[in-house]
């Protein structure tokens, strides 16, 4: 059974790390107001404007931040505080973590690596939602949906997209950044997705790069092992709507002769109104009587 952390409350402690490529000073302030403005309290990682070449802090640093956290009962979350590169040098020394009790933790993009492991090897709930010193900085987050998500609040939580090939799943969701998921193929990380719905998306890649990862993952054999497909909105990868229109029509291709669901479009990741999706809960999808895909809490204690 999967272990839901507990709801956050008005003034609890949210500790702050960089797993990833070091912060932009001119967002910090942004960021920290905006977590106060929603009720809670930021603590940063020790060294959080570290900088030592394409990464914030080496891996050893941040691991000892991410069990300071864990270990500090006052944290309630623990929140990323930016993107880019560097959390897959994590990915050997998360096993060493220790923990009495789940936390909340919230990143995307890179941070995918962290979220994927974390909630595979510690069956944790985790949380694919906006990012302190960057999306929440730069107000591209629905900030309703954050809270609810934060407070404990999403049974029955919708997030809105468009049906790209029908039918009914639900399963337990997984996924995220679609350029670190596909870098995980052949290794020993890359996250279970047997029976499960998966999430993908991604921020200025091409679209002959977003096909060209899509192909190693249906020649994987990872297409047949999932029970339907949610894709984000792509931002800055296509030039125009025949470019979209052309990506959309390969996934169908991909996707040809399994009977699974297909869900575009949806504001996640990397979107300008980011919904924090939780990876670890049961989803529904129906596009009989479609209205977005259903966030449920069944099968999380």
């Amino acid at each position: 059974m999967i272990l839901k952390p507990k709801k956050l409350k008005k003034g609890d402690k949210i500790g702050i790390i960089v797993p990833s490529s070091p912060i932009k000073n001119s967002f910090r302030n942004k960021g920290l107001n905006k977590i106060k403005d929603m009720g809670y309290v930021p603590i940063e990682a020790n060294n959080i404007l570290s900088n030592i070449d394409f990464r914030a802090k080496f891996s050893n640093e941040n691991i000892n931040d991410i069990q300071k956290f864990f270990d500090n009962n006052e944290i309630k979350a623990i929140w990323a505080a930016r993107g880019g590169y560097g959390s897959n040098y994590l990915l050997p020394f998360l096993s060493k973590i220790k923990f009495k009790e789940p936390k909340i933790i919230i990143g995307a993009s890179d941070v995918s690596y962290l979220l994927w492991h974390i909630m595979d090897h510690f069956n944790m709930v985790v949380f694919y939602g906006p990012m302190v010193y960057s999306s929440l900085a730069e107000n591209r987050v629905n900030t309703d949906n954050l809270v609810k998500i934060l407070e404990g609040d999403y049974n029955e939580i919708k997030v809105s997209g468009k049906i790209l090939k029908a039918g009914v799943s639900r399963g337990m969701v997984t996924g995220g950044c679609l350029s670190n998921f596909v870098s995980l193929i052949g290794t020993g990380y890359l996250p279970e997705v047997n029976g499960r719905i998966l999430l993908l998306e991604d921020l200025n890649e091409r679209p002959y790069k977003l096909d060209r990862m899509l192909w190693q993952i249906s020649e994987a054999g990872i297409f047949n092992k999932i029970k339907g497909l949610l894709l984000g909105e792509f931002p800055f990868c296509f030039k125009d709507n025949i470019e979209r229109n052309i990506f959309l029509f390969h996934v169908v291709e991909y996707l040809k002769g399994l009977n699974i669901p297909v869900i575009y479009n949806l504001p996640v990741g990397h979107s300008n109104n980011i919904h924090t999706l939780p990876l670890g809960v049961e989803i529904e999808i129906d596009t009989s009587n479609f209205e977005g895909i259903v966030i449920r809490e069944k099968g999380v204690i």
